[in-house]
């Protein structure tokens, strides 16, 4: 996989956001099933807040891969959302690669944050399970209205809806940094993964453990725009 440059987006990467939001609709409509859609000027704020991870191939760059991250409930809690691999490169562990990188920087950002997630996707759940999210009810997840109103772009809204938000086509997952089974299950996960590891290293410092975390976003002030 030495081929992929993965790494935290910024601006000059704003370019290939067409791309990437027309790989998203792509996939949608093949699987058939709810993606929410995403406006263009809020996957371009997410890579100016470096609150996004891209993928890209070879020397010319080709855009691959693409997933962003988001805060709620004040910061506690936290989704990597939007996971996309373009068609010629699916099937190659990249979209792993790319949850690597995105958990990573949600737990160096938030380490006292939940991670949760929302999806329908077979995949996903897969990975989610992988890096230690377990299966949990929607009571479980954010109360924030600003991430429900997210679900309005999605073709099975009208389920949530009906269900008085309490289940959908969707399943919800949790990762919990205060389970030690979940933080375990994440680590020998990304140990798999020492390049992640370098990136994250070489933006926030090694951190002895969690706790040091809390220092994090002081230095990354420096690093990207808040």
């Amino acid at each position: 996989m030495s081929e992929f440059n993965i790494v935290v987006a910024s601006e000059e990467h704003i370019k290939y956001v067409d791309e990437i939001l027309e790989t998203i609709a792509a996939a949608a409509k093949v699987r058939g099933t709810g993606i929410a859609k995403r406006n263009p000027e809020y996957v371009k704020q997410k890579m100016a807040e470096g609150k996004a991870v891209i993928a890209l191939h070879g020397e010319e760059q080709e855009f691959a891969g693409f997933s962003y991250i988001e805060t709620w409930d004040n910061k506690q809690y936290v989704t990597t959302s939007g996971l996309i691999v373009k068609d010629k490169f699916r099937g190659m562990g990249l979209s792993r690669l790319i949850k690597h990188m995105t958990f990573s920087l949600a737990r160096r950002r938030w380490p006292e944050a939940k991670i949760f997630s929302l999806t329908s996707g077979a995949a996903v759940m897969k990975l989610n399970t992988q890096h230690g999210y377990k299966p949990v009810t929607f009571a479980q997840l954010t109360n924030d209205e600003a991430f429900w109103h997210g679900c309005e772009g999605c073709i099975n809204f009208d389920v949530l809806q009906r269900t008085g938000r309490r289940y959908c086509i969707c399943t919800g997952m949790l990762f919990d940094p205060k389970d030690d089974d979940c933080v375990a299950i994440a680590q020998k996960e990304l140990d798999l993964d020492p390049k992640c590891k370098a990136t994250m290293d070489q933006m926030f410092g090694k951190l002895p453990n969690d706790k040091a975390g809390k220092n994090i976003i002081t230095k990354l002030k420096s690093i990207i725009k808040k």
